[in-house]
């Protein structure tokens, strides 16, 4: 967004969405998922789409939720299987995998940010995820089609593979730790149009994105005086 003339009054530091919001009289939503990283617990307490429940795990047949005394029930049911009733989310960690989980939550928070815009922050996406499931969350955001109002989706990864679904350089950064964590537009090191992303990451052409081999020979020696 960029400021009008009434807005022009405002410091640098204040964002000009809180105008925004009130002439759209909208609010921003911030979820916060920071707590579910290493404990996947669905915190939804409304149905899931049943095309992302089939996407993510074809067994399950239904996921839906009710509220009954102040008491949220789930009903889980499996294809060919009765029923199942719980009152406590976590109790769907013995029924579902953690990345099934995980991407009904995801998922479900990606349709919103594509319909209404927004950002969607993901730390280390690959984390419960196959790359083959990152690989669809980062083609919905980059379809034109599906995001029509400018969803944006923000992530950190160890897939140095996801680097090669992007044309361009200047969406990725890249960290390393040379005298201190530094993040750099990828754009900026690598010139090269000729080399695919990946292999120019793990091979150590941008330098300090790779182990050093100095370590690794003294990692190896090391395992191999422990198995003696």
């Amino acid at each position: 967004m960029i400021r009008n003339s009434r807005e022009d009054f405002l410091p640098d530091d204040v964002s000009i969405i809180i105008a925004r919001n009130k002439k759209t009289k909208e609010r921003i939503r911030v979820v916060d998922l920071l707590r579910y990283t290493n404990v996947n617990v669905l915190p939804l307490s409304e149905d899931i789409p049943a095309e992302v429940i089939t996407f993510l795990d074809p067994a399950v047949e239904h996921l839906c939720f009710d509220e009954e005394d102040q008491k949220v029930l789930i009903y889980l049911k499996f294809k060919g299987k009765e029923e199942i009733v719980l009152n406590n989310p976590v109790m769907l960690n013995n029924y579902l995998s953690s990345g099934t989980i995980k991407g009904m939550i995801t998922f479900t928070l990606a349709q919103e940010v594509l319909q209404n815009g927004g950002y969607l922050v993901v730390d280390e996406i690959e984390n419960h995820f196959n790359k083959e499931i990152v690989i669809t969350l980062m083609r919905f955001f980059m379809d034109s089609k599906l995001n029509k109002n400018g969803g944006t989706l923000i992530f950190l990864t160890h897939y140095p593979e996801l680097l090669d679904e992007y044309d361009r350089n200047d969406s990725i950064f890249i960290t390393r730790n040379r005298n201190g964590i530094t993040v750099e537009n990828l754009s900026n090191i690598l010139k090269r149009n000729d080399l695919k992303k990946s292999d120019a990451y793990q091979s150590d052409f941008l330098e300090g994105t790779t182990p050093m081999y100095e370590a690794y020979i003294r990692l190896k020696k090391s395992v191999a005086e422990a198995l003696k």
